[in-house]
């Protein structure tokens, strides 16, 4: 399953579209085998950029958001 997450960005002229990349897929592309790629629309056209993370990345925004449990909420209420 890919999964998605859509960014709105109200203060700049840009979407971007958020995709975790399956990891065979990545690595049969020569991608490392834990990446994302961020997907922007910005005047008219796409630009695009794969992004590695590691675990430790994982768990510091497990960490971040055990801290802060309300933050998605409270970045919903003012508008992300």
């Amino acid at each position: 399953m890919i999964k998605v997450t859509e960014i709105k960005n109200k203060t700049h002229d840009f979407d971007s579209l958020v995709v975790e990349i399956p990891k065979d897929f990545a690595i049969s592309q020569g991608l490392p085998e834990k990446s994302i790629a961020m997907l922007t629309v910005k005047n008219g056209k796409l630009e695009s950029e794969v992004i590695p993370y590691s675990d430790a990345d994982v768990e510091e925004v497990d960490q971040f958001l055990e801290e802060f449990p309300d933050i998605a909420t409270k970045l919903r209420d003012l508008g992300d």
